[in-house]
């Protein structure tokens, strides 16, 4: 019965082959005003590898590239995350914390190729632009 089991499987006990890693880098160009500091938190580039259907999805942190916290009141910024799942990502953008609760977060600006969707090449890059418009945040959940 076990052999049977075995023969069934394409790969046998072995796990499953790691994707290994990729780098995401880009441009962030921000629009009109800035939010005041009481209504900015903090402020992330986010990739995720699904479509978020309301903010509990926040805590699927093994499926999302996130960076450190982005510079404010700039024009522009170039970012850069290294070592990210490589993969496919659905849903990504800049994220603002506009409060004190642990989802006071909203999307201010996404990816804006291909419908936001891009894949990380294994030991590749994969440049992406996105534009925050702070006055006009994207809906959200994504419909």
């Amino acid at each position: 019965m076990a052999c049977l089991f075995l023969a069934a499987c394409d790969s046998g006990l072995q796990p499953p082959e790691d994707d290994g890693t990729g780098t995401i880098q880009g441009t962030i160009v921000y629009t009109d005003s800035w939010p005041s500091e009481a209504e900015l938190e903090d402020l992330r580039f986010i990739a995720m590898r699904f479509v978020p259907q309301d903010t509990t999805d926040f805590f699927r942190l093994n499926e999302m590239a996130i960076s450190q916290g982005l510079p404010t009141g700039v024009d522009r910024h170039e970012f850069r995350l290294e070592n990210v799942q490589a993969g496919t990502y659905f849903y990504s953008g800049v994220a603002q914390k506009y409060g004190p609760e642990l989802l006071d977060w909203r999307p201010v600006g996404l990816v804006e190729s291909d419908g936001g969707v891009f894949t990380v090449p294994r030991g590749g890059t994969v440049t992406v632009s996105v534009v925050v418009d702070f006055d006009n945040p994207p809906l959200f959940p994504p419909r």
